[in-house]
Parts: C-alpha cells; sequence; structure tokens
C-alpha cells in the first residue's frame, strides 16, 4: 500500500491514515514492524484502538557502520534487488 501526503504532513500523522485502510482491507493483520520516526503516542494509542501492535526496530547506535537490523528496511531490500 502506497500513501502519499505532502511535505507538511508528519510521517507518523500519515501513518495513522493507513491503519484504517490496512484494517479495512487485511483484518488478518496484527503485527506491525516500524522505524524509530514512528514511535509517536499518537500513532501508538490508534494502533492500539485499530487492534494492532506495532513493534519499533531501532538502529543500535553503538554499533558504527551500516548493519542489516531484523525487519529494519524490508521493503526497501525487496523492491531494490
Amino acid at each position: 500500500m502506497v500513501n502519499l501526503t505532502t511535505a507538511d504532513i508528519a510521517d507518523s500523522a500519515g501513518a495513522r491514515a493507513i491503519l484504517d485502510a490496512i484494517r479495512k482491507r487485511w483484518l488478518w493483520i496484527k503485527h506491525l514492524f516500524a522505524d524509530g520516526v514512528y514511535d509517536r503516542r499518537k500513532l501508538m494509542d490508534k494502533a492500539a484502538l485499530e487492534d494492532f501492535v506495532i513493534e519499533i526496530v531501532r538502529r543500535i547506535d553503538s554499533d558504527p557502520g551500516f548493519k542489516v537490523l531484523p525487519r529494519r528496511w524490508v521493503v526497501e531490500r525487496t523492491f531494490g534487488k
């Protein structure tokens, strides 16, 4: 699913709009993975209301350089090949 927003819409605000659409189309989805930028109270509250669990996958700042983390950049790695 793709949702384009104007530049003045924060990522987490755009994600809240996506939650309704996901719930309507894919009733079976329960667990979502997200980057640290999506760790916002309004988004988490909306997710709980829609019966989602959002797992925030954070990078490890103490580890310099690029590291592939579990569940992080899945979409980019999938479509980037």
